[in-house]
């Protein structure tokens, strides 16, 4: 008999829905109870996923709607078309989110990069999950590297990922861990990849994306540490494979996505140059706005071309921009990696700094169309930090934007990002200013406040025994 092996997960919350995700080790069909008493005396059957098939690694999700806004559920997802027994122990439970525009304050949580040193990985999540209880955090965003696909030492199969079969087991691995499967279970979470999804920096060489590699330096290291070939190149079929498994852990349970990409009729993506799309998406609380951005499925970089985004993304975004401008006070941009965080020697070139004239392009649109309230939320860094920066506004006025990152929940700090720091040229900028950066394995936590007339946000960064160590914003 099958059985729930990862999962479950709360995803796409809004104020009117959810998703229920969860992945099991065979056939089932996924069934979704929710009610309002914390036993579950009363529950009520609200949705069956889609049978689920190895097409799709057995994951699914249970959409849920019909649900009122601002209000908790506990639930239970099982493969069993039974009800859920009553327990003295609470079942898990999520929050939907207020009505769209409503000026409610909330707070929610964010970081990156997580690669467990061993089996008994992921303590940062046992303090998230008191920081959830304490501060009543509405959600979690995990905005890129959920797993280290390429850390053949750390990623529980001993190799370097090459195929769909060897994806899906390092998600198995690294989801498994205790703390963050009891954290997932009660916090609603957003999530985005980063490259270790797939591997290391990995970037297409043409935008008809026939081509994937990884930085020469990588092809080096694995050939002297003995490594087969498969696992020094990065050919289309495992980009596939990756990124199917990416589908069915991270954006099975997303919200709808903005462009979504082709999947062809083997269930992976058909990346045709004609039909690019990207795992953006956008979600909204109350009154703040979120575009989540794919910094890394249509990344391209030669010698003639240098593209993050592409062309439809960039649309959507500048479109989501002018939509949001006026109608919500707060917005974030959610960016796998850091926009206005500079470093010398930054050989890899691999943010936003490796993309300039688009960095650029982004700064000019905000300041040339006015828009305010915007707030970055970046990883990858491997190091915490906050920056603020002054944009040149209409009629000499002055446009705040501030970039906080939180980075990594687990992995090896850099130690030497706040020595490396290289501010930007001012260009568009005013100003800009480092308010704090921080070097040891941390998570961050944001608090908007819409009790007054002018909204105010401030970040706060946690370390893994729940200390707080660093604060800006305000």
């Amino acid at each position: 008999m099958s059985k729930i092996i990862l999962g479950p997960i709360v995803g796409g919350v809004a104020h009117d829905r959810a998703h229920l995700w969860g992945r099991a080790d065979g056939e089932g069909v996924l069934h979704a109870w929710i009610g309002a008493n914390p036993d579950l005396s009363d529950a009520q059957l609200v949705g069956t996923s889609l049978p689920l098939e190895s097409a799709s690694g057995f994951a699914g999700v249970v959409p849920l709607s019909g649900v009122r806004p601002a209000t908790r559920y506990h639930y239970s997802l099982s493969l069993s078309a039974a009800p859920p027994r009553p327990l003295k122990a609470p079942y898990p439970a999520f929050s939907t989110f207020p009505p769209p525009h409503s000026r409610n304050s909330f707070n929610f949580a964010f970081g990156s990069c997580f690669r467990p040193a061993d089996a008994h990985g992921g303590k940062i999540f046992t303090a998230l999950d008191e920081r959830r209880q304490t501060d009543d955090l509405r959600f979690l965003l995990m905005i890129g590297d959920q797993i280290y696909a390429d850390a053949f030492a750390y990623n529980g199969i001993g190799k370097i990922a090459c195929t769909l079969e060897e994806y899906r087991q390092v998600y198995t691995y690294t989801w498994s861990r205790p703390a963050l499967r009891r954290l997932l279970s009660n916090l609603p979470v957003f999530m985005t990849l980063d490259d270790h999804e797939v591997d290391d920096d990995w970037r297409w060489l043409d935008s008809q994306r026939r081509w994937a590699v990884i930085p020469w330096w990588d092809q080096v290291m694995r050939w002297f540490q003995g490594r087969p070939p498969q696992e020094r190149h990065l050919p289309l079929q495992r980009v596939q494979d990756a990124l199917q498994a990416c589908w069915e852990h991270q954006f099975m349970h997303a919200p709808h996505l903005l462009q979504p990409p082709v999947i062809n009729q083997a269930g992976q993506y058909d990346l045709a140059a004609s039909l690019p799309g990207s795992l953006a998406y956008t979600f909204n609380f109350g009154a703040a706005a979120f575009f989540v951005l794919d910094t890394r499925t249509m990344r391209v970089r030669n010698r003639r071309e240098r593209s993050m985004l592409g062309a439809d993304q960039w649309q959507a975004l500048e479109s989501w921009l002018l939509q949001v401008k006026d109608a919500y006070p707060v917005k974030f941009l959610v960016s796998s990696c850091s926009l206005l965080y500079n470093l010398w020697l930054d050989i890899p070139r691999d943010r936003w700094s490796g993309f300039p004239a688009e960095r650029d392009h982004l700064l000019h649109f905000l300041a040339a169309n006015d828009i305010r309230g915007v707030y970055v939320l970046a990883g990858d860094l491997h190091a915490a930090h906050a920056v603020h920066a002054e944009l040149y506004g209409s009629q000499g006025s002055t446009i705040h934007l501030w970039e906080f990152c939180s980075t990594p929940f687990e992995q090896k700090p850099a130690r030497l990002t706040r020595i490396l720091y290289n501010p930007l040229p001012f260009g568009p900028l005013k100003r800009l200013e480092r308010a704090f950066t921080v070097h040891e394995a941390n998570f961050g936590a944001v608090r908007v406040d819409f009790s007054q007339a002018e909204p105010r946000v401030w970040f706060q960064v946690y370390g893994a025994d729940g200390q707080m160590l660093a604060s800006a914003g305000g």
